[in-house]
Protein backbone atom coordinates (compact mmCIF):
# COMPACT_ATOMS: atom_id res chain seq x y z
CA UNK A 1 0.00 0.00 0.00
CA UNK A 2 1.32 3.43 -0.63
CA UNK A 3 0.61 6.69 0.60
CA UNK A 4 0.71 10.49 -0.36
CA UNK A 5 0.69 13.91 1.65
CA UNK A 6 1.41 17.19 -0.23
CA UNK A 7 1.13 21.01 1.03
CA UNK A 8 -0.76 19.63 4.14
CA UNK A 9 -3.35 16.82 3.02
CA UNK A 10 -3.46 13.10 1.82
CA UNK A 11 -3.86 12.74 -1.70
CA UNK A 12 -4.92 9.90 -4.10
CA UNK A 13 -3.68 9.89 -7.92
CA UNK A 14 -1.87 12.44 -9.13
CA UNK A 15 -0.46 15.58 -7.75
CA UNK A 16 -1.43 19.13 -8.77
CA UNK A 17 1.63 20.99 -9.26
CA UNK A 18 1.95 24.64 -9.78
CA UNK A 19 3.67 25.48 -13.32
CA UNK A 20 6.18 27.63 -11.84
CA UNK A 21 7.35 24.64 -9.22
CA UNK A 22 10.73 25.31 -9.15
CA UNK A 23 11.84 21.69 -8.13
CA UNK A 24 10.17 20.29 -11.30
CA UNK A 25 11.51 22.63 -13.03
CA UNK A 26 15.64 23.69 -11.23
CA UNK A 27 15.65 20.75 -9.22
CA UNK A 28 15.37 23.76 -6.50
CA UNK A 29 14.70 21.56 -3.78
CA UNK A 30 15.91 19.16 -0.68
CA UNK A 31 15.26 15.44 0.53
CA UNK A 32 15.09 12.58 2.94
CA UNK A 33 14.69 8.55 2.05
CA UNK A 34 13.98 7.27 5.31
CA UNK A 35 13.40 3.46 6.54
CA UNK A 36 10.25 3.14 8.34
CA UNK A 37 9.87 0.02 10.99
CA UNK A 38 7.54 -0.91 12.87
CA UNK A 39 5.68 2.30 11.70
CA UNK A 40 8.63 4.84 13.25
CA UNK A 41 11.10 6.38 10.74
CA UNK A 42 14.51 5.35 11.90
CA UNK A 43 16.74 7.63 13.16
CA UNK A 44 14.46 9.85 12.19
CA UNK A 45 15.71 13.14 13.99
CA UNK A 46 19.37 12.69 12.55
CA UNK A 47 17.30 12.57 9.00
CA UNK A 48 14.93 15.86 9.70
CA UNK A 49 17.42 17.51 11.81
CA UNK A 50 19.55 17.37 8.02
CA UNK A 51 16.84 18.22 6.38
CA UNK A 52 16.38 21.64 8.69
CA UNK A 53 20.05 22.85 8.45
CA UNK A 54 20.18 22.39 4.27
CA UNK A 55 16.52 24.08 3.58
CA UNK A 56 18.40 26.81 6.42
CA UNK A 57 21.36 27.13 4.46
CA UNK A 58 19.75 27.19 1.11
CA UNK A 59 16.86 29.49 2.09
CA UNK A 60 13.99 27.47 1.85
CA UNK A 61 11.78 27.73 3.89
CA UNK A 62 11.08 24.77 6.40
CA UNK A 63 8.05 24.05 9.16
CA UNK A 64 8.94 21.02 11.47
CA UNK A 65 5.40 21.47 13.13
CA UNK A 66 4.02 20.55 9.90
CA UNK A 67 6.38 17.90 8.75
CA UNK A 68 5.96 16.02 11.99
CA UNK A 69 2.13 16.48 11.56
CA UNK A 70 2.08 15.23 8.31
CA UNK A 71 4.06 12.02 9.44
CA UNK A 72 1.43 11.28 11.98
CA UNK A 73 -1.14 11.71 9.40
CA UNK A 74 0.99 9.40 6.89
CA UNK A 75 1.73 6.62 8.94
CA UNK A 76 -1.65 6.28 10.73
CA UNK A 77 -2.79 2.84 9.92
CA UNK A 78 0.01 2.01 7.82
CA UNK A 79 1.30 -1.55 7.95
CA UNK A 80 3.85 -2.58 10.56
CA UNK A 81 6.13 -4.10 7.90
CA UNK A 82 9.11 -2.62 6.11
CA UNK A 83 8.38 0.75 4.51
CA UNK A 84 10.46 3.38 2.91
CA UNK A 85 9.59 7.03 3.08
CA UNK A 86 10.55 9.91 1.17
CA UNK A 87 10.68 13.70 2.09
CA UNK A 88 11.08 16.09 -0.43
CA UNK A 89 10.59 20.24 0.36
CA UNK A 90 11.42 22.41 -2.17
CA UNK A 91 11.14 26.03 -3.20
CA UNK A 92 8.10 25.93 -4.26
CA UNK A 93 6.89 28.36 -6.85
CA UNK A 94 8.50 32.20 -7.63
CA UNK A 95 9.09 34.63 -9.96
CA UNK A 96 11.22 33.86 -12.78
CA UNK A 97 15.30 33.86 -12.84
CA UNK A 98 17.52 31.83 -10.38
CA UNK A 99 17.82 34.08 -7.63
CA UNK A 100 13.39 34.79 -7.53
CA UNK A 101 12.48 35.10 -4.24
CA UNK A 102 9.02 34.84 -2.54
CA UNK A 103 6.79 32.36 -2.56
CA UNK A 104 5.64 29.40 -0.12
CA UNK A 105 8.12 26.01 -0.26
CA UNK A 106 5.95 22.58 -1.28
CA UNK A 107 6.20 19.70 1.14
CA UNK A 108 5.66 16.21 -0.36
CA UNK A 109 6.14 12.99 1.89
CA UNK A 110 5.74 9.43 -0.16
CA UNK A 111 5.62 6.32 1.63
CA UNK A 112 5.67 2.69 -0.06
CA UNK A 113 6.73 -1.04 0.73
CA UNK A 114 10.11 -1.83 0.86
CA UNK A 115 11.91 -5.24 -0.20
CA UNK A 116 13.88 -5.92 2.85
CA UNK A 117 15.52 -8.81 0.74
CA UNK A 118 17.22 -5.90 -0.88
CA UNK A 119 19.06 -4.98 2.41
CA UNK A 120 22.33 -6.15 3.24
CA UNK A 121 23.19 -7.77 -0.13
CA UNK A 122 26.55 -7.89 -1.52
CA UNK A 123 27.27 -5.56 -4.63
CA UNK A 124 29.59 -5.22 -7.24
CA UNK A 125 30.85 -1.67 -8.58
CA UNK A 126 31.66 -0.21 -11.72
CA UNK A 127 33.96 2.65 -11.85
CA UNK A 128 33.25 5.92 -13.51
CA UNK A 129 34.61 8.82 -15.40
CA UNK A 130 31.76 11.56 -13.24
CA UNK A 131 33.74 12.65 -10.10
CA UNK A 132 31.92 14.39 -6.93
CA UNK A 133 33.30 17.94 -6.57
CA UNK A 134 34.31 18.69 -2.89
CA UNK A 135 33.03 22.51 -3.42
CA UNK A 136 29.90 21.69 -4.86
CA UNK A 137 26.64 22.56 -2.99
CA UNK A 138 24.99 19.38 -4.73
CA UNK A 139 27.82 17.19 -3.46
CA UNK A 140 27.18 17.57 0.33
CA UNK A 141 23.46 18.31 0.45
CA UNK A 142 21.06 16.14 -0.14
CA UNK A 143 19.40 18.06 -3.08
CA UNK A 144 17.37 17.12 -6.41
CA UNK A 145 20.14 18.12 -8.00
CA UNK A 146 20.93 14.14 -8.60
CA UNK A 147 21.83 14.32 -12.28
CA UNK A 148 25.72 13.37 -11.76
CA UNK A 149 24.53 10.45 -9.57
CA UNK A 150 21.82 9.14 -12.11
CA UNK A 151 24.36 9.30 -14.98
CA UNK A 152 26.91 7.10 -12.98
CA UNK A 153 24.33 4.79 -12.01
CA UNK A 154 23.08 4.19 -15.59
CA UNK A 155 27.01 4.10 -16.81
CA UNK A 156 27.48 1.04 -14.25
CA UNK A 157 23.87 -0.50 -15.24
CA UNK A 158 25.11 -0.77 -18.65
CA UNK A 159 28.06 -2.76 -17.71
CA UNK A 160 26.32 -4.52 -15.48
CA UNK A 161 26.90 -3.41 -12.27
CA UNK A 162 24.46 -2.61 -10.06
CA UNK A 163 26.18 0.78 -8.70
CA UNK A 164 28.89 2.97 -9.38
CA UNK A 165 32.42 3.32 -7.89
CA UNK A 166 32.76 8.00 -7.73
CA UNK A 167 35.83 9.41 -7.07
CA UNK A 168 36.97 13.26 -6.60
CA UNK A 169 38.20 15.61 -8.38
CA UNK A 170 41.34 15.00 -7.21
CA UNK A 171 41.12 11.60 -7.94
CA UNK A 172 40.67 10.11 -4.36
CA UNK A 173 37.48 7.64 -3.60
CA UNK A 174 34.19 9.18 -2.72
CA UNK A 175 31.49 7.34 -2.83
CA UNK A 176 28.90 5.13 -4.57
CA UNK A 177 25.95 6.71 -6.18
CA UNK A 178 23.73 6.30 -3.42
CA UNK A 179 26.02 5.17 -0.57
CA UNK A 180 28.78 6.52 1.87
CA UNK A 181 32.29 3.90 1.51
CA UNK A 182 33.56 2.14 4.05
CA UNK A 183 36.99 0.54 4.56
CA UNK A 184 38.06 -2.59 7.04
CA UNK A 185 41.86 -1.96 7.61
CA UNK A 186 44.00 -3.67 10.15
CA UNK A 187 40.65 -3.57 12.47
CA UNK A 188 39.88 -0.01 11.75
CA UNK A 189 37.22 1.72 9.98
CA UNK A 190 38.47 3.69 7.01
CA UNK A 191 35.74 6.48 4.96
CA UNK A 192 36.73 9.50 3.10
CA UNK A 193 35.97 12.62 5.08
CA UNK A 194 33.93 15.43 4.79
CA UNK A 195 35.84 17.37 2.97
CA UNK A 196 36.49 14.65 0.15
CA UNK A 197 32.93 15.78 -1.50
CA UNK A 198 30.80 13.51 -0.10
CA UNK A 199 26.97 13.34 1.19
CA UNK A 200 27.32 12.57 5.09
CA UNK A 201 24.86 9.88 5.35
CA UNK A 202 22.82 9.13 8.66
CA UNK A 203 23.40 5.66 7.95
CA UNK A 204 27.28 6.62 8.17
CA UNK A 205 27.05 8.86 11.34
CA UNK A 206 24.79 5.80 12.52
CA UNK A 207 27.52 3.31 12.04
CA UNK A 208 30.62 5.79 12.81
CA UNK A 209 28.86 5.67 16.67
CA UNK A 210 28.40 2.19 16.80
CA UNK A 211 32.04 1.52 15.81
CA UNK A 212 32.58 3.86 18.89
CA UNK A 213 30.19 2.00 21.26
CA UNK A 214 32.18 -1.07 20.14
CA UNK A 215 35.52 0.22 20.56
CA UNK A 216 36.30 -0.11 17.40
CA UNK A 217 38.97 2.50 15.74
CA UNK A 218 37.54 4.86 13.08
CA UNK A 219 39.51 7.07 10.93
CA UNK A 220 37.89 9.69 8.52
CA UNK A 221 40.45 11.09 5.49
CA UNK A 222 41.08 10.94 1.98
CA UNK A 223 41.06 7.56 0.72
CA UNK A 224 42.78 6.61 -2.28
CA UNK A 225 41.02 4.35 -4.98
CA UNK A 226 44.51 1.26 -4.85
CA UNK A 227 43.48 1.03 -0.80
CA UNK A 228 40.15 -0.99 -1.40
CA UNK A 229 42.34 -3.80 -3.35
CA UNK A 230 44.44 -3.96 -0.05
CA UNK A 231 41.56 -3.95 2.81
CA UNK A 232 40.42 -6.70 4.85
CA UNK A 233 36.35 -5.72 3.60
CA UNK A 234 34.82 -2.87 1.26
CA UNK A 235 31.41 -1.78 2.12
CA UNK A 236 28.47 0.60 1.53
CA UNK A 237 26.46 2.48 3.60
CA UNK A 238 22.70 3.81 2.84
CA UNK A 239 19.83 4.57 5.05
CA UNK A 240 17.78 2.16 3.30
CA UNK A 241 20.06 -1.05 2.67
CA UNK A 242 22.05 -0.96 5.55
CA UNK A 243 25.35 -2.33 5.14
CA UNK A 244 26.37 -3.97 1.55
CA UNK A 245 29.56 -5.44 1.21
CA UNK A 246 31.48 -4.65 -2.06
CA UNK A 247 32.10 -7.83 -3.61
CA UNK A 248 34.33 -6.35 -6.64
CA UNK A 249 35.25 -3.02 -8.47
CA UNK A 250 35.57 -3.09 -12.00
CA UNK A 251 35.24 -7.61 -11.95
CA UNK A 252 37.90 -7.56 -9.36
CA UNK A 253 37.16 -9.40 -6.40
CA UNK A 254 37.61 -8.09 -3.20
CA UNK A 255 38.09 -9.14 -0.02
CA UNK A 256 35.23 -10.42 2.47
CA UNK A 257 35.99 -9.26 6.35
CA UNK A 258 33.47 -10.26 8.83
CA UNK A 259 31.13 -7.82 9.59
CA UNK A 260 28.90 -9.59 11.32
CA UNK A 261 29.56 -7.71 14.94
CA UNK A 262 28.74 -4.24 13.11
CA UNK A 263 25.70 -5.23 11.51
CA UNK A 264 24.32 -7.00 15.15
CA UNK A 265 25.24 -3.55 17.23
CA UNK A 266 23.38 -1.63 14.51
CA UNK A 267 20.78 -4.14 13.69
CA UNK A 268 20.53 -3.81 17.64
CA UNK A 269 20.16 -0.05 17.98
CA UNK A 270 17.60 0.09 15.11
CA UNK A 271 15.54 -2.39 17.09
CA UNK A 272 15.82 -0.11 20.09
CA UNK A 273 14.26 2.60 18.54
CA UNK A 274 11.81 1.08 16.31
CA UNK A 275 10.70 -2.10 18.39
CA UNK A 276 11.48 -4.66 14.69
CA UNK A 277 15.11 -6.00 13.95
CA UNK A 278 15.55 -4.98 10.07
CA UNK A 279 17.09 -8.07 9.54
CA UNK A 280 13.35 -9.84 9.76
CA UNK A 281 11.52 -10.82 6.74
CA UNK A 282 8.06 -9.56 7.35
CA UNK A 283 5.78 -12.24 5.50
CA UNK A 284 1.91 -12.42 5.22
CA UNK A 285 0.32 -13.73 7.82
CA UNK A 286 0.48 -17.27 8.24
CA UNK A 287 3.98 -17.98 6.14
CA UNK A 288 6.71 -18.84 8.29
CA UNK A 289 10.01 -16.38 8.55
CA UNK A 290 13.59 -17.52 7.15
CA UNK A 291 15.53 -18.42 9.55
CA UNK A 292 17.56 -15.26 11.36
CA UNK A 293 20.98 -14.83 9.73
CA UNK A 294 24.10 -12.99 10.72
CA UNK A 295 25.50 -10.20 9.24
CA UNK A 296 23.85 -10.40 5.66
Amino acid sequence: MSRTWFNGALVTGALALDRGERGLLLGDGLFETILVLNRTPLWGNMHFARLEASSRELGIGFDRNLLDDALEELLAGAPSSHQVLRVTLTRGSAGRGLAATGGTSSLLLTLDPFDPGLMFRPVALASTAIRRNPHSMSSRLKTLSYIDNVAAAREAAARGMEDALMLNTEGNAASSTIANLFLLKEGRLVTPARGQGILTGVMRQALLHTAAHLGIETEERAVAPGELAGAEAVFLTNSLRFVRPVSAVDQQPLAQGDLSQLVSALCEAARLQCGADPRLIWEAPGVKRPAHKEGR
